[in-house]
């Protein structure tokens, strides 16, 4: 039953988190927003500090966490354009697309097509949205790079201290302050399909009035690969576009800006893009689509410090979403409608919020905090504007707004309410446990409760040992909840969440100063998963099973210096629908990232970035044959230390233009014959100066 299952999904959640590390945890409120000693950790993998595990800065070798930490310096020399090319290299992390080009993550064999079962936040800031539950469906996929100092990547739950989506995985972007910059960088990049993009960060540091301020602005404009989609759902009559080019454009418009004062700290956000659509919205070869989407937030931080002991935060946040769709559904010339089929859905979306954050250590070696979130969020303008009737898909005299009485989705509002609490205690100077729990409560569809433990051991010098238990939530999002009018699926107010149970092993060792191994042990025990039930009239969107997930990562590290590193990581999953024990499709069962940077010399460095992926099952019912494996390989050059502050790089992408595709996600109808074919090489070539 679970095959096709899994898809997209607030509540109330108090949270105790107990973690077991071998050194002592300690932190305040005002640690929230760390600086982070890159250099200190440049040599030593595990010494990485992080802030994502317990909201307090650690170590990744003393976090409760099966982590990454991927640096700024890292994100540029390997020639990463955006996040999702830094996400595809995570080990248990993998990218795939739809009929509409929408980028669907994968993690430790857990994909769906909103992604909305990972938590993305900037700076801490969650960016995921209620209307899709998904930051990255089309949205922060595309986020630039150029601005991040690091990115933390937890696989595992996370609910008990960030709630909804934090379910399989939580993303946190760390962006530059002024201290990382003191001056201004410029980047001018340009390459194939007519490939533009402009980047300008600046920031400083006025030590003596206390004083940062830093700012990112990002344009980039593209056409898109000339993919060729074979064969569509109408493939074979007059009116298919097939053979024909996936419409694959792409403007982007975004910028950054922090500023902080003291203790108080103001962060923003903006990010408006223009995209197409690959195929189309019926898998029907369409050439006059759009996704226009517009999302920015704002937050105020205050925190301060009563004792040595003793600190609190105080944070206020302001959320806006906004999407604009032009969908062709047929295309021109289709009986009975000589512009095509047309739908123009739109709606907005904003989050007012506000969250308290105690911290107190009440014992040495004893960290606790407290904290209390609070969000309204209101969804509104939801409207559309039809050239047929969406029921019988009978043309209508012109393209006129049906919003009265075929409107695709609610203007809703949803309240959340959560308390929070974690404890951590350094039992030994090895040895500390952390525990927590977090309670959440919805207005639209009730509470949910999620603990959280773990222990981390430096049994030995070099040799560590996490033992970790979660328990996470995806809440249903407003698709599922409100859909209205749309025979694919209709929304159902009864939805429960989505639950997870996570038991997790890992087992560290490094080798001398250079060398380093993982092997990590995951189980993911899932119920009340929300899928279309399509066999009932309309389909509707239920709570219809479960899946099981077991699994190993094995992780090995060589870094020797500033510029000379590698990483090669395997992976082994076996996802199961829990009622009939078959495997869960479209997931490969294996998967190996590589990962090498050398310095030539002082002047010229090479990255190469190696990505196989096994075969993908097919659901059941579909005869064709799986999904067959594939192996993309990228390559950046980067000249710098040449020229006084000037630095060139040549990124490939696919170097190899290996051939490749993604399975039509129809099952047995098989809409597309041939599956999505994706990109082949690309190339781009930048130059940065830095004032």
């Amino acid at each position: 039953m679970i095959a096709g299952l899994l898809r997209s999904g607030g509540t109330m959640m108090l949270v105790i988190m107990m973690t077991v590390s071998l050194v002592p945890g300690s932190g305040s409120a005002a640690d929230n927003t760390p600086k982070f000693e890159d250099e200190l950790a440049f040599y030593a993998l595990e010494e990485r500090m992080m802030t994502t595990a317990t909201k307090t800065k650690k170590t990744l070798r003393q976090a409760p966490a099966i982590a990454t930490v991927i640096t700024g310096d890292e994100i540029r020399s390997m020639g990463a354009r955006n996040l999702t090319d830094v996400l595809k290299t995570v080990p248990g992390f993998g990218v795939s697309i739809n009929e509409t080009g929408w980028q669907m993550f994968e993690v430790r064999g857990i994909r769906t097509r909103d992604s909305e079962k990972i938590l993305v936040m900037i700076d801490g800031h969650r960016v995921n949205n209620s209307y899709y539950g998904s930051a990255l469906v089309h949205i922060f996929d595309n986020l630039s790079v150029e601005k991040v100092k690091q990115v933390e990547i937890i696989r595992g739950p996370g609910s008990a201290l960030y709630g909804a989506n934090a379910f399989v995985g939580v993303i946190n972007v760390i962006t530059k302050d002024g201290d990382d910059v003191n001056g201004a960088d410029v980047t001018v990049a340009g390459g194939n399909f007519d490939t533009k993009k402009i980047n300008l960060i600046g920031g400083k540091s006025f030590k003596d009035k206390d004083i940062k301020v830093f700012g990112s602005v990002d344009y980039s404009d593209t056409d898109g690969d000339d993919v060729i989609i074979k064969a569509d759902t109408i493939a074979g009559t007059p009116f298919s576009m097939t053979p024909g080019n996936a419409d694959l454009y792409l403007k982007k418009t975004e910028a950054l800006l922090k500023v902080s004062y003291g203790n108080l700290i103001f962060k923003g956000h903006f990010l408006q893009q223009d995209k197409g659509s690959y195929i189309g919205f019926a898998n029907a070869l369409t050439d006059d689509n759009t996704y226009k989407t517009k999302d920015s937030w704002a937050e105020l931080e205050y925190s301060r410090a009563f004792t040595d002991k003793f600190s609190a935060s105080l944070r206020t946040y302001f959320d806006y979403f906004k999407q604009e769709t032009k969908l062709e559904v047929f295309p021109e010339g289709f009986p009975g409608y000589p512009d095509g089929g047309v739908g123009t859905p739109g709606l907005k979306n904003r989050t007012l919020g506000g969250e308290f954050q105690f911290d107190y250590d009440l014992f040495k070696g004893n960290h606790l905090i407290v904290g209390f979130n609070y969000e309204h969020i209101k969804q509104y303008d939801v409207g559309q504007r039809l050239n047929f009737d969406p029921w019988t898909f009978e043309p209508i005299a012109s393209l006129q707004d049906v919003s009265s009485w075929a409107n695709f989705n609610k203007d809703v509002t949803r309240k959340v309410w959560a308390v929070y609490v974690q404890d951590e205690w350094a039992i030994r100077n090895n040895l500390s446990i952390t525990a927590g729990v977090r309670y959440d409560n919805y207005d639209d569809f009730g509470s949910t409760t999620n603990p959280r433990a773990g222990l981390v051991w430096n049994f030995l010098e070099h040799a560590d040992l996490k033992l970790l238990y979660g328990q996470a939530f995806r809440a249903p999002n407003f698709i599922e909840l409100y859909n209205d009018s749309n025979p694919s699926a209709v929304g159902n107010p009864n939805l429960e969440p989505e639950k997870i149970k996570t038991y997790e092993a890992s087992l560290g060792y490094r080798f001398g100063d250079s060398y380093m191994m993982n092997l990590n042990y995951f189980h993911n025990d899932i119920d009340d998963l929300i899928a279309v039930d399509t066999f009932v009239t309309p389909a509707k969107y239920t709570n219809l099973g479960g899946a099981e997930v077991s699994g190993i990562e094995v992780v090995l590290n060589g870094r020797y210096n500033q510029t000379d590193y590698w990483k090669v990581a395997y992976t082994w999953q076996d996802p199961k629908d829990k009622d009939t024990d078959k495997e869960l499709p479209f997931v490969p069962t294996h998967r190996i990232n590589f990962s090498a940077n050398y310095g030539i010399s002082n002047y010229l460095e090479i990255h190469t970035d190696v990505i196989w992926t096994g075969e993908r099952p097919r659901p059941e019912g579909d005869t064709r044959e799986d999904s067959d494996a594939y192996t993309t390989v990228d390559l950046a050059l980067t000249a710098k230390n040449f020229f006084r502050n000037l630095e060139l790089q040549l990124a490939f992408h696919n170097l190899f233009d290996a051939e490749y595709e993604d399975p039509d996600l129809s099952g047995v109808q098989k809409l597309i014959p041939y599956d999505y074919p994706r990109e082949g090489l690309s190339a781009l070539f930048s130059v940065t100066y830095r004032f």
